[in-house]
């Protein structure tokens, strides 16, 4: 059942685009920040708030680097 379980969940992402994949890990790291308390909440949000285009711009820079 558990090998069951894995395969549907690969052959889920592999139907994702970056994109997407990038903005569900980001609406969950925002769900997370809304248990916080207000100022830290303000802080986690500031770091869940990178667009897509900029973090695959960042991204990229430091594949370039290594």
């Amino acid at each position: 059942m558990r090998f069951i379980t894995t395969v549907a969940v690969l052959a889920l992402l592999a139907a994702c685009s970056n994109e997407q994949m990038y903005s569900a890990v980001q609406q969950n790291q925002q769900l997370e920040c809304a248990k916080l308390p207000q100022n830290a909440y303000e802080e986690c949000m500031r770091e869940t708030g990178m667009s897509y285009r900029e973090y695959e711009r960042k991204r990229q820079e430091l594949l370039k680097d290594d």
